[in-house]
């Protein structure tokens, strides 16, 4: 959460299905991550991302409502549930 926020932004928008490894662990299965783009607004997700990037140790910086509506607005026509590799390709997790 502390790492790209577009990444972050785009998976809270739009959800994220498909098997994934976290911290080493595999999750094979496809239950998908609610996508959370007609649930909350700009400003909704923009409080809750903050908030999990500055909670549980983490420090990171805010994240805006604009840059949620900008994206919000650049992803309007995608469907279906974002897949890990698909957003690890373009922002790759960092060190």
């Amino acid at each position: 959460v502390t790492g790209s926020e577009e990444r972050l932004i785009k998976l809270t928008l739009h959800g994220l299905a498909g098997p994934m490894e976290v911290l080493g662990t595999e999750y094979p299965g496809t239950v998908p991550m609610t996508p959370f783009k007609s649930l909350l607004n700009d400003e909704e997700i923009a409080a809750v991302l903050t908030y999990i990037r500055n909670s549980f140790g983490n420090e990171a910086s805010a994240i805006s409502p604009e840059m949620v509506k900008e994206i919000r607005e650049s992803t309007n026509g995608l469907t279906g549930f974002y897949l890990p590799e698909e957003l690890l390709e373009k922002y790759p997790l960092e060190d």
